[in-house]
């Protein structure tokens, strides 16, 4: 059986600067077959087999040319044969224009025997698609279209309605970076009839379609990722409004997943008023707490899984270096056998050369000379040897095998609930500072007609919610806290007083009383009633230097600091200010860094 497609337009869209240059073509059109629930986008999984517009048969991740470009206005036809009595059996072929494009494409083995569905993806162009019963161009042999296929061969892949006829929508409630994103992506591979409604699938999509991912900005987070393609129709989220507003007019199951706007009631009735028709049904799933013992072993897993990649990347560099140190030690032994035989050859070639010389010479000066060897031999030989410098030894290596060593994870790393944080956070920090204070648990009383807790029960999770609030306090900066009136007043009032301090001392120093020894300070300062006068006119601070005005200055700055705190937060949990987070208040309070 047969289908054709014909290309009648080819849409010329703006390009990003990202792009250009790189990925797949602006146009591009597949057609193929694929089981039923394959990737609406051929290519992105191995259950489907397709042509594509440049002449390449792709299966799975096998890419093979076989020539036979298509474009606009050419009709090209897609033959699948399952007979088995043919000599093709088992096979795709792909005609232009009546005429093939090389031989018949064998299926993969794990699609034979299997119902295979028309599959056609395409981007940027208008397409006529010919299901039969007549076809546009001919084959030289005669081929039924799928129109036209006998009720034998052919599988009806009928619609599964909801047994209530309400189809589901999900809301995920999970606190940011505590496996609410590992919950989806394994509620989906469970649950793959559920269509995910997030900015991180929009983007999945768009890279899907051809469009690089791109460079995320400051604030991105999982929760909202930059959407910074350079094309006005994804960077003005125009992409949201539409999705928001189709969505709830196609009846699917869904699953809502806004990390942030699920956990704040007045954010949730928002989304769940989309899809206030009869057709849906609303479901919160609530993943907090300590998870069940199939998700902590899939972290474990995970968590061994990194562990062992470091250890085998560093029993690499060890390897490598200790095979380097080796070939070392080996080379530098031949330098130095092949440096002793050249002075053993340099040594032979002399004495053969000294024999010859004196050989030409006359007897007698030959005895003579000889004669002198011998005493000259003689007193060589009485001489103590050289003693030769001993040839070091060989080293010892670490043995550190033909493979990798097995790890294992330690008591704590068993402890762990969820992964590690890698990358961006699930929500902005800047963003979870202003909002987590208004963090809570779904109730159905908002509109839910089912409340489902995944991990904890709704006791325990309104008790890990109430900690984990808490918590975020103490380590959470307030990045919009603006300083009060009351700090304003108090800090002018202390710049007053000590300016005015100031002058005092400078004045009485100059008097006669300031220029004589003067009284000395009580032992308990607490116990003086004026600051100014402490006995015959001397002011507590007569005897101050630059360094106890700014200790004074000091002193009175993180007084004061704390005690506008805790006036303008308002809050019991924060009765003060975390040490680690000294610099930054005072700095959003005077304004200056704390030095």
């Amino acid at each position: 059986y047969m289908y054709e497609v014909k290309i009648i337009e080819s849409l010329h869209v703006a390009e990003s600067s990202q792009q250009r240059g790189k990925g797949p073509p602006k146009q591009l059109l597949r057609v193929g077959f694929s089981v039923a629930g394959a990737s609406l986008v051929l290519g992105d999984a191995d259950n489907s087999v397709y042509f594509d517009d440049s002449g390449s048969y792709n299966a799975g991740k096998v890419k093979t040319r076989v020539g036979g470009k298509f474009g606009r206005d050419q009709t090209v036809s897609i033959l699948l044969n399952l007979d088995s009595s043919s000599p093709n059996a088992n096979t795709v072929s792909l005609f232009r224009d009546g005429v093939r494009c090389g031989k018949p494409q064998a299926l993969p083995e794990s699609l034979v025997g299997q119902p295979l569905f028309p599959h056609i993806s395409f981007r940027n162009v208008s397409v006529q698609v010919n299901m039969g019963p007549t076809p546009m161009k001919k084959l030289p042999f005669m081929c039924r279209m799928l129109q036209g296929a006998a009720k034998p061969d052919v599988v009806i892949a009928e619609e599964k309605l909801p047994k209530d006829g309400k189809y589901e929508v999900v809301f995920p409630v999970g606190f940011p970076d505590e496996g609410t994103f590992d919950w989806l992506d394994d509620f989906l591979s469970k649950h793959p009839g559920y269509v995910e409604l997030s900015d991180r699938k929009l983007q999945e999509w768009a890279a899907a379609s051809g469009l690089p991912r791109p460079v995320q900005g400051a604030n991105a987070c999982n929760d909202k990722p930059t959407f910074a393609y350079q094309l006005p129709s994804m960077d003005d989220m125009s992409l949201q409004r539409v999705i928001s507003i189709l969505a709830p007019l196609t009846p699917r199951n869904y699953v809502v997943m806004e990390v942030k706007s699920n956990l704040i009631a007045s954010e949730r009735a928002v989304l769940m008023k989309k899809f206030g028709t009869e057709k849906f049904k609303k479901v919160a799933h609530v993943v907090m707490g300590e998870p069940k013992d199939e998700y902590k072993k899939r972290v474990a897993a995970a968590v061994l899984k990194i562990k062992q990649s470091k250890a085998d990347a560093e029993w690499k560099v060890k390897k490598i270096a200790q095979e380097k140190k080796k070939a070392m030690i080996v080379r530098q032994k031949e330098l130095a056998e092949k440096k002793k035989a050249m002075e053993e050859q340099r040594k032979k070639a002399l004495e053969e050369a000294k024999k010859k010389a004196e050989e030409g010479k006359k007897d007698e000066e030959k005895k003579d000379e000889e004669k002198k060897e011998e005493e000259e031999e003689k007193k060589e030989e009485e001489k103590p040897e050289e003693a030769k410098a001993p040839e070091p030894a060989d080293e010892e290596m670490e043995d550190l095998g033909d493979e990798p060593p097995k790890v294992e994870l330690s008591d704590e790393e068993k402890k762990i609930w969820f992964l590690p944080k890698t990358g961006l956070s699930d929500v902005a920090p800047a963003v979870l500072s202003k909002v987590f204070g208004n963090f809570t648990l779904p109730e159905k009383e908002e509109g839910f007609d089912a409340v489902k807790y995944e991990w904890q029960p709704a006791a325990k999770s309104k008790e890990y919610l109430k900690k984990w609030v808490l918590e975020t306090k103490l380590t959470t900066k307030l990045e919009d806290l603006v300083p009060s009136q009351y700090f304003k007043d108090k800090w002018a009032a202390w710049q007053k007083q000590s300016a005015e301090w100031q002058v005092k001392q400078r004045t009485f120093k100059a008097s006669a009383a300031g220029k004589a020894a003067g009284k000395e300070p009580p032992a308990d300062i607490f116990s003086v009633e004026d600051v100014n006068d402490i006995g015959d006119g001397v002011p507590l601070y007569a005897k101050f230097g630059p360094e106890d005005w700014a200790l004074i200055q000091l002193r009175f700055e993180l007084f004061l600091l704390q005690d506008a705190f805790k006036k303008d937060v308002n809050d019991p949990d924060r009765a003060g200010i975390p040490e680690n987070h000294l610099s930054f208040y005072y700095g959003k309070y005077y304004r200056k860094h704390l030095n």
